[in-house]
């Protein structure tokens, strides 16, 4: 290199356009002053610009100054690899635009990259300068430097506030995680939503009226029972409701699908493997943000075992009603019949003169008398209970305060007999009843507690109503009475001619008449008692 430098000196100092010139002791050759170099501004950038590739004003840099070998390579070496780094990293750069065009402020990646490129470029000609001195093109790269430096720094400037509002990598670390909690609890959601649709046999299904799509869930393709990639029109779901059921299913579509009118029905689908099950089907519109029906969407539900078992039912019922007709057809014939028997035997016994009878014939006739009146007064009891199950009465708004001083003043007699005082505490004071019925029942608990008083003890009564837990109005009475042992005779108390105690007026049949009178209308009676602390009746309406 020593050698290249000074032969290279001496074909400088041999040159006839060159002279000397010493800087600071160090003597270099440049080319002597030309007339264009001492021009006008305007002279100098004509002259400039048609010269940039023009060197013969300038040596290589190798011939001015004292360059040693380790000196001009260290600085040439450096160059070259600043010039090879700033390629590398615009390179870089573009492959990360290219894979991800999704990154923020791609044009200012491109700012970058250029002004990455023109200041390698710089070092490359500070490089080259050492053998081609093209200072002058030199001068050019770094004027677009300088340009797109302060172009870049410009857009900097204009996208700071965006940058800050950036959210950090804490922040999105964060919500990343509170993403990953929301979508595992979404998956879970959906696998109870999926599992219970397939438990259930309940799917959804959607249409597309854009793209004339039919959508369906897994398990309305089970229900079908069709594979889950099957591909399906509407015209082709249409194919599988059975001839009854095809026209009513279109009509309900195409309602909906004009008027927006939803729909919920009950039809019979014939699956893929032939099979004709019942199937309740529900759609609605939906619409876009213009108010026109974008989509239908709606379920389908397998509900062929609950269907089977409803028409089993309704046979059923029918069954039980045709057998009461026809029970109530030969009740009426026997009641009937019995009754014309028994009226003509008592008729008969009347008309019997039982002073020409001996005394002992007149005693059986006066028993037949006896058996007789007992025979009407049990077809009469009979009689009550068929019309009481079977007759419809209306029911009314009564005050119950008003229906019980009623029932207590026709009683009043008894009541004086028996030393009873009735309490009265009618939190409830009206109800929805059949006035008849009411009177009937009120008296009859009331007749049941004198009946079944102790003889020994003053008779206490109270007649109370309240709501109960559920809402309903309770009438309760309750005694002082004899009481009644409930695990020997609780499941008879409410029977007819049931009684429990010696009694003459005890026949069986008022209590009766209580429990029909109030399960007609809907209502519940029950019983609290224990033998010798009275009776407890608690009636809860309907």
């Amino acid at each position: 290199m020593k050698g290249y430098y000074h032969e290279a000196t001496s074909i400088a100092n041999a040159s006839p356009g060159l002279h000397n010139v010493t800087t600071c002791g160090i003597t270099c050759k440049v080319p002597a002053v030309s007339p264009a170099q001492s021009s006008t501004l305007w002279q100098q950038i004509k002259n400039f610009s048609t010269h940039i590739f023009d060197t013969k004003d300038w040596p290589p840099r190798w011939y001015c100054g004292s360059w040693s070998d380790f000196h001009g390579w260290l600085y040439i070496l450096s160059d070259v690899l600043i010039w090879a780094s700033y390629f590398a990293i615009p390179v870089i750069l573009i492959i990360m635009l290219r894979k991800r065009p999704d990154l923020p402020f791609p044009k200012i990646v491109w700012l970058f990259v250029g002004f990455i490129v023109l200041c390698g470029l710089t070092h490359l000609i500070d490089a080259i300068i050492f053998w081609w001195p093209a200072y002058r093109l030199s001068a050019v790269i770094r004027f677009l430097t300088a340009l797109v430096s302060a172009i870049t720094v410009y857009a900097l400037y204009k996208i700071v506030p965006s940058v800050l509002s950036l959210r950090s990598v804490e922040e999105l670390e964060r919500e990343i995680e509170s993403r990953k909690l929301v979508e595992e609890k979404l998956a879970a959601n959906e696998f109870l939503l999926l599992e219970a649709g397939r438990l259930g046999k309940v799917g959804g299904w959607e249409f597309d009226i854009k793209s004339q799509k039919v959508s369906w869930s897994k398990v309305v393709y089970d229900i079908h029972g069709l594979p889950h990639d099957h591909n399906l029109e509407l015209d082709g779901a249409y194919s599988y409701y059975t001839p009854p059921f095809k026209n009513s299913i279109k009509t309900a579509v195409e309602e909906c699908l004009n008027n927006g009118t939803s729909y919920d029905l009950e039809l019979q689908i014939q699956t893929a493997g032939g099979a004709v099950i019942w199937v309740r089907t529900c759609g609605e519109a939906f619409y876009d943000e213009e108010g026109n029906i974008a989509k239908l969407r709606g379920v389908l539900m397998d509900i062929d075992k609950y269907k089977i078992n409803e028409v089993s039912l309704y046979k059923s019922i029918e069954m039980v009603n045709q057998n009461n007709k026809q029970l109530k057809g030969f009740t009426h014939i026997l009641s009937h019949n019995i009754r014309n028997h028994a009226s003509n035997f008592a008729l008969l016994t009347s008309m019997i003169d039982t002073s020409e009878l001996s005394n002992h014939n007149a005693e059986h006739m006066e028993k037949l008398r006896i058996v007789s009146g007992g025979l009407n007064k049990t077809l009469d009891d009979l009689k009550d209970a068929i019309k009481i199950r079977e007759s419809i009465i209306a029911a009314e708004a009564l005050s119950i305060a008003e229906i019980t001083n009623n029932v207590v003043a026709i009683m009043q007699s008894e009541i004086l007999e028996s030393r009873a005082t009735i309490e009265k505490d009618f939190a409830e004071q009206t109800i929805l009843f059949p006035k008849l019925y009411l009177e009937s029942i009120i008296m009859n608990l009331i007749s049941n507690a004198i009946k079944y008083k102790k003889a020994d003890e003053d008779l206490k009564i109270s007649l109370k109503t309240y709501k109960n837990i559920n809402g309903q109005i309770v009438l309760e009475c309750q005694d002082n009475g004899l009481g009644i042992d409930l695990q020997l005779h609780g499941q008879k108390i409410f029977g007819l001619y049931k009684t429990f105690h010696n009694h003459k007026n005890a026949h069986g049949v008022g209590l009766f008449l209580v429990k029909t009178q109030v399960e007609s209308q809907g209502g519940i009676i029950s019983v609290e008692s224990t033998e010798g602390n009275g009776a407890t009746f608690r009636i809860n309406f309907n």
